[in-house]
């Protein structure tokens, strides 16, 4: 049975997606209209107020915001730009954790394979107008997402792929189960960081914590 709290919810959803409907007519007609009119609205700042109602629109739908990728700083952070607001921001990827690189800062050399998942990621992303779907956010304020690459989740394919490991930390709203299996296929499969000799191969994880404890020295 439908209790009212469960149809005032659903009158709210059916409220919003009606709004952005007509929000997204309104844009499209005024952009036009500006056109035609041959006022100062130039055809690309038309064809924006479109995009950017149209993007409002799968946002709503999906969960997902339109950005293109700037550079990735690693395997599981990069910077990017979100469209149609342009705004500038680093983000950590959820569900994963990719070996570290070279840090002047702490004077860390970085571990094998982390200059190889960074080239990785900026090869197959950077420059690149991706979704970006928003999680949980992490000590540093930085949101934790899930970047979608031509439809696939684009997180689970550097686990695959053996270019990260499966985050073992706490999340959200995301299946960590899913990931934890693509790492073991992975692993059978000897890709990326487990094609590594055991006394080589180390988790990002206990990496960090042995260099927390090297600084405090």
């Amino acid at each position: 049975m439908t209790t009212n709290k469960e149809k005032d919810k659903e009158k709210e959803k059916r409220n919003r997606k009606a709004i952005l409907t007509t929000m997204a007519a309104a844009a499209i007609a005024f952009a036009l209209q500006w056109a035609n009119q041959g006022q100062s609205l130039s055809v690309k700042e038309a064809a924006s107020a479109v995009k950017g109602a149209a993007a409002d629109m799968a946002t709503e739908k999906t969960g997902r915001m339109p950005a293109s990728v700037k550079h990735c700083h690693d395997g599981d952070t990069c910077r990017i730009v979100t469209e149609p607001g342009h705004m500038w921001m680093n983000v950590r990827l959820a569900g994963i954790d990719a070996p570290e690189t070279s840090n002047r800062r702490n004077k860390s050399k970085g571990q094998p394979m982390g200059d190889e998942a960074t080239d990785y990621v900026n090869s197959n992303l950077a420059d690149k107008t991706v979704e970006v779907e928003q999680v949980d956010l992490d000590a540093y304020n930085r949101p934790v997402v899930v970047i979608w690459n031509a439809g696939k989740n684009f997180n689970m394919t550097l686990v695959e792929n053996g270019f990260a490991e499966a985050y073992r930390g706490p999340v959200k709203r995301i299946d960590q189960s899913a990931y934890i299996q693509a790492e073991s296929v992975a692993k059978s499969g000897k890709k990326g960081i487990w094609s590594l000799p055991a006394n080589v191969r180390q988790s990002p994880a206990e990496y960090r914590k042995e260099l927390r404890q090297q600084q405090k020295k």
